[in-house]
């Protein structure tokens, strides 16, 4: 089963003309969830409920914030069907397609509570994929 996925993002890699491969864009992900993951922690809380709207930086990882919510999970999707793609095999991506749906059922609950907290929330920012869902 795992040949064929390795077929064909062979076939489709060699049509790219870029020099980006799968492990690059893993790493890529990976970096800028784990700078999206620490960046929350140092908004303040009140219980469980946020008290400040996140906004983004000067980093550009954080960038994602103008578009969704929840640029963590955004982050760690990309970075799942990356690692999917590098290691071409069919459970990992079973394992990837299952993880989005479970990020995206955590990003909506949380982005309802953002859009139920504040009044102010900006309304270009959706759950986890930007300008979409």
């Amino acid at each position: 089963v795992c040949e064929l996925g390795n077929l064909t993002v062979h076939v489709i890699l060699n049509r790219i003309s870029c020099n980006v491969t799968p492990c690059d864009t893993y790493f890529r992900y990976s970096s800028s969830h784990f700078c999206v993951t620490v960046y929350p922690h140092n908004l303040p809380l009140t219980g469980s409920r946020p008290k400040e709207i996140p906004y983004p930086t000067r980093n550009p990882f954080t960038w994602l914030f103008f578009f969704v919510s929840c640029p963590n999970y955004t982050y760690e999707v990309g970075s799942w069907i990356s690692f999917a793609i590098m290691t071409q095999c069919v459970p990992v991506g079973v394992f990837a397609f299952l993880r989005f749906i479970q990020m995206t059922l955590w990003a909506r609950t949380m982005h309802k509570t953002y859009v139920q907290e504040f009044e102010s929330y900006p309304e270009l920012r959706t759950a986890i994929i930007p300008l979409f869902f």
